[in-house]
């Protein structure tokens, strides 16, 4: 969000945002096993509310001063640390996908697309049941214009093996852009593992159908705009021609957002999610989060959601969908989200701390400008930065304010 270690310091029960704490994907560098554990039985979603502990109790931004204070806190909200950073890892475990021995590979997109046809037509062939599941019919295609092989070609360029570095010349913003060729020719030569791209599709199918019950009415802008409403977003295009998802809890309607149900969100998170992976620039250059916290309180943050429905969203975004995440960008964080990074950084290796960014106070503007190539990329009235951008994709496909 990515964007995904850091998903697990946050707890991040919102998202995203890719988006990596209320982010969604920093892409984990340790060598995970692919499964799709968590998709059939792991993703089932808890409808339970979290349980909230009385504001008068304890002050929300000074109730978590401390290391200890930030691990006991946990059990106020019906559960513990260990459980929560467990589930984490589970699901961080399956954020980029592993190479095994006899993969099938192509080189070149339209091999990878009928190789990926083939086995998508096998898997479908197994049962009345798996051919439904894989007709993609909760997808939202028609939403956004698209195809299944729009779908299927996101998940082979996910496959594909970035090699890139922050040093590369093409796109001097923080974070740099994927390895990743945007043409499809014959003579386009990429290593491709197909069998790879089909095991995340597969998890794929298998987390769409744990909630199709949530998307049996068609998914629209117009049936997830009440949810969306709650929630400050805006998606766009930065000047390397990636995709930056910027998300505003400081602007965000906390109360609104708390009664909306489990169902809601989930319906709205997955929306965004196709959004952004069925972006070219997110599939061929990538994807940055930026995050502004705006100081929140622990416990604001924590019960914006029921945990296990947090983690099903987070499985969906890190370890299910085809996102990757350049650089995962942190404005305004509490004393309780510093606690939680000191902690959790003696896990991240030196690759992906490289990809996270912790915006110092005061430096907000110039900070920004490095993310995005300008002001005229960053959303208006962003936290404490005064941008250029007046619209958003969002906005530019429904004609609509946002």
């Amino acid at each position: 969000m990515v964007r995904a270690f850091l998903f697990i310091l946050f707890k991040l029960c919102i998202i995203v945002i890719f988006f990596d704490g209320n982010i969604v994907v920093v892409a984990s560098e340790a060598a995970p096993v692919e499964s799709n554990k968590g998709t059939d039985t792991d993703t089932d979603t808890d409808t339970s509310s979290c349980s909230e502990p009385d504001a008068h109790e304890e002050a929300n931004h000074n109730a978590v001063s401390t290391p200890w204070a930030f691990m006991q806190a946990f059990s106020k909200l019906g559960t513990s640390w260990n459980h929560v950073i467990g589930e984490y890892i589970s699901v961080v475990k399956g954020a980029d996908g592993v190479d095994l021995k006899g993969d099938v590979h192509a080189q070149d997109m339209k091999s990878g697309l009928l190789m990926l046809q083939l086995m998508v037509r096998e898997a479908a062939s197994v049962s009345k049941d798996d051919e439904l599941a894989w007709s993609f019919h909760t997808t939202p295609l028609e939403e956004f214009g698209k195809t299944i092989n729009h779908v299927l070609l996101a998940f082979l360029r996910w496959s594909i093996v970035d090699k890139s570095t922050q040093d590369d010349e093409s796109c001097q913003l923080i974070g740099g852009i994927n390895d990743n060729p945007l043409s499809e020719s014959a003579d386009a030569k990429h290593e491709i593992n197909v069998s790879k791209a089909f095991r995340r599709l597969t998890s794929y199918i298998h987390w769409m159908r744990s909630v199709s019950s949530d998307l049996m009415e068609p998914l629209t802008f117009e049936s997830i705009t009440p949810s969306l409403s709650t929630f400050s977003i805006h998606i766009a295009h930065d000047s390397c021609g990636r995709l930056i998802w910027w998300v505003n809890l400081g602007k965000t309607d906390l109360s609104a957002f708390k009664s909306q149900s489990p169902r809601e969100t989930t319906r709205m998170f997955v929306w965004v999610a196709h959004l952004l992976f069925l972006d070219e620039g997110a599939q061929t250059k990538g994807l940055i989060v930026v995050d502004d916290m705006s100081a929140i309180g622990f416990y604001d943050y924590m019960t914006m959601l029921p945990i296990q429905v947090g983690i099903s969203v987070d499985r969906f975004l890190i370890s299910v969908t085809p996102l990757k995440a350049k650089n995962v960008v942190l404005m305004h964080l509490p004393k309780w989200a510093e606690i939680g990074y000191g902690l959790l950084s003696w896990f991240l290796t030196k690759k992906m701390k490289s990809r996270v960014t912790i915006v110092a106070k005061g430096q907000e503007r110039e900070t920004l400008d490095k993310v995005a190539g300008g002001i005229e990329f960053i959303p208006a009235d962003f936290g404490t930065v005064e941008g250029g951008l007046k619209t958003d994709i969002i906005a530019q496909l429904h004609d609509v304010q946002h």
